[in-house]
C-alpha cells in the first residue's frame, strides 16, 4: 500500500472509469489530490470482521494497527463501514459469505467497479448492509475447474514442486479445489507476480462530493442502477406467491426444486451470479494455474478449463449447475428419492411455465413494460444431462462448440497432448444454460406474441 497523488493515477482512472475521471479533472486542486493505492496477491483476505486488513511485511494486518502508517489513517479517516470508498483499477475482487453448504458469491467486482457507496449515501448511522456478514478477497473466491484433479500421484507432483500442505490436495468438490489454488498461487515456487489493486478514495477526495455534484449524481446513479431490483423485492415476491399457490402439492413439498427455479429467474435478472468461463487472469493468475495442471500435474483427458461467477449480461451466457449452487441462503433439503435427471425434468417445466405465464399476461396485473417480462422474453433456457430425456440435452460437446469463450485461453497456449473438453464433468450433470433468445428458438405463436399481436390489454378481457 501507498498514497499516491492524482496526476501519477490519472490515465488509469480516465481508462477504467471515465466519467469519474473527467469529473475529478476538473478539481482545482486535483494535482495534489492523494488516495491510497493497495494491491493483494490471490487470496488475500482484506476484508474480514467489518474491517480492512492490510499485508505489512507479510503479515495481515488492521487498518488500525500500528503497523499501519498514520498519514493513510488519516486519510481514511470519515465514516465507512467495511472498506472505505474506492475504485477497482486491475484485476478483480470477490465478497462471498462462507455457510456450512457452500460458498455465497456475493459480488465480484473488476476494473472500474466503485465499492462502499453506501458509506457515501447513509444517511443514518444504522446501516442495512450487514458488513460483518462476508468476507472479500482478491481474485475469485469461486474459481472452479471443470475437470476432476483428485489423483492422488499426480496431486504429490504439486506438492512435491510448490510444497503444498498435503490438507490441500486431492481436492474432491469444486468448493475444496479453490484452497489448492490458493496455496499454489502463493507458493515461492508458483511463477506469477499476479496481484488486485485497488484506489481507495482519502478523505479529502470523498468531500469532493459536496463540491462537485456532477461527481455526486455519478456515483449515486451507479448505486440506484444496482439497486434497482432489490428496492422492488417485494412485488417479486408476491408475483413468485402467485405463481407458486397454483402448483400441485408433490411440486410445492420439494423445497430444492422451488427455490432452484426462483433463482434462476434471479439469475436471468442479474441479481445472482452463475458461472462463465474464464478467458485472462482477471480472476485470478489462471494461465499460470493452467500450466502448473498441464506440466506439473500433467493432467490427462481433459483441457483444464476453469470458470469463474459472472453475472447474466444479456449478451454471453452464464451457467449454472446443479453441483454449484449460488443459493443466497442455505441448500434446501434434497429428496433421497429424487435423481439429479429427474430434478432437472421437474426445474425445466417449472421454470418454462413461469416464462410462459409472465409472457402470456396471467398474472392479476398486467407485466408487459416491466424488466422481467422484457428479460424473459429475449432470453432462453437450455437444459442439459449427460443421459438427456424429456427435453433435456445430451450432447454436452456442442457447448464448447457454441461458445468459443471456454477454449478461448486453453487455444493461447501450447499444448502437446490430446485433450479434449471435459463434458465428463459433474458440472454439466444437470446445467442450464441461460442466454439471449435466438431467432431460430421462437415458435411462430411466440413470435406473433412478442411483436406485440397477441398482447392482450387487460381491459380487453
Amino acid at each position: 500500500m501507498e498514497i499516491v497523488l492524482w496526476p501519477e493515477i490519472r490515465d488509469k482512472i480516465l481508462a477504467v472509469s471515465p466519467e469519474i475521471g473527467q469529473v475529478i479533472e476538473q478539481y482545482a486542486a486535483k494535482e495534489r489530490l492523494k488516495f491510497v493505492r493497495a494491491r493483494f496477491s490471490y487470496g488475500t483476505d482484506f476484508q474480514k470482521l467489518d474491517e480492512l486488513w492490510f499485508n505489512v511485511n507479510g503479515k495481515s494486518v488492521n487498518y488500525k494497527s500500528d503497523a499501519v502508517p498514520n498519514e493513510i489513517k488519516q486519510l481514511l479517516d470519515y465514516p465507512w463501514s467495511g472498506t472505505p470508498v474506492g475504485i477497482m483499477t486491475h484485476n478483480s475482487i470477490e465478497s462471498f459469505i462462507q455457510l456450512p453448504s457452500h460458498i455465497i458469491p456475493l459480488k465480484t467486482l473488476g476494473p472500474g467497479s466503485i465499492f462502499s457507496l453506501e458509506s457515501i449515501f447513509s444517511t443514518g448511522k444504522a446501516s442495512h448492509i450487514m458488513h460483518g456478514a462476508y468476507s472479500s478477497i482478491a481474485g475469485s473466491r469461486s474459481l472452479l475447474m471443470l475437470p476432476k484433479i483428485s489423483h492422488g500421484q499426480y496431486n504429490e507432483r504439486l506438492a512435491k514442486a510448490y510444497h503444498v500442505d498435503n490438507k490441500y490436495l486431492c481436492p474432491k468438490t469444486f468448493a475444496q479445489q479453490w484452497d489448492l489454488f490458493n496455496a499454489l498461487a502463493n507458493s515461492e515456487d508458483f511463477d506469477s507476480d499476479w496481484y488486485s489493486e485497488m484506489l481507495i478514495f482519502s478523505k479529502e477526495a470523498v468531500d469532493l462530493l459536496g463540491d462537485l455534484p456532477e461527481l455526486k449524481y455519478s456515483l449515486f446513479k451507479k448505486a440506484w442502477d444496482t439497486s434497482a431490483a432489490s428496492r422492488n423485492h417485494v412485488m417479486y415476491d408476491l408475483i413468485w406467491s402467485i405463481f407458486t399457490e397454483n402448483l400441485s402439492p408433490s411440486i410445492k413439498n420439494t423445497p430444492f426444486i422451488i427455490e432452484t427455479v426462483k433463482h434462476l429467474i434471479k439469475l436471468t435478472l442479474r441479481e445472482a451470479p452463475g458461472f462463465a468461463p474464464t478467458m485472462d487472469d482477471t480472476a485470478g493468475p489462471i494461465r499460470a494455474l493452467t500450466d502448473v495442471f498441464l506440466n506439473v500435474y500433467r493432467i490427462r483427458y481433459y483441457l483444464p478449463i476453469f470458470m469463474s461467477p459472472q453475472l447474466y449480461d444479456g449478451i454471453n451466457p452464464i451457467y449454472y449447475s446443479l453441483h454449484k449452487h449460488t443459493f443466497f441462503h442455505p441448500i434446501p433439503q434434497r429428496s433421497n428419492a429424487n435423481r439429479t435427471i429427474d430434478e432437472m425434468v421437474v426445474i425445466k417445466k417449472l421454470l418454462l411455465s413461469f416464462k410462459e405465464q409472465v409472457l402470456e399476461n396471467k398474472f392479476p396485473f398486467p407485466l408487459q413494460d416491466t424488466a422481467l417480462f422484457e428479460t424473459l422474453s429475449s432470453t432462453e433456457f437450455e437444459f442439459y444431462h449427460p443421459q438427456g430425456g424429456e427435453g433435456l440435452s445430451q450432447d454436452i460437446a456442442s457447448i464448447s462448440k457454441e461458445d468459443p469463450r471456454f477454449t478461448k485461453l486453453v487455444n493461447e497456449l501450447v499444448i502437446e497432448k490430446d485433450l479434449q473438453f471435459p463434458d465428463h464433468s459433474i458440472f454439466f450433470n444437470g446445467c442450464i444454460r441461460i442466454r439471449p433468445l435466438r431467432k431460430e428458438a421462437l415458435k411462430p405463436s411466440m413470435k406473433d406474441f412478442l411483436t406485440g399481436l397477441a398482447i392482450k390489454k387487460p381491459s380487453d378481457e
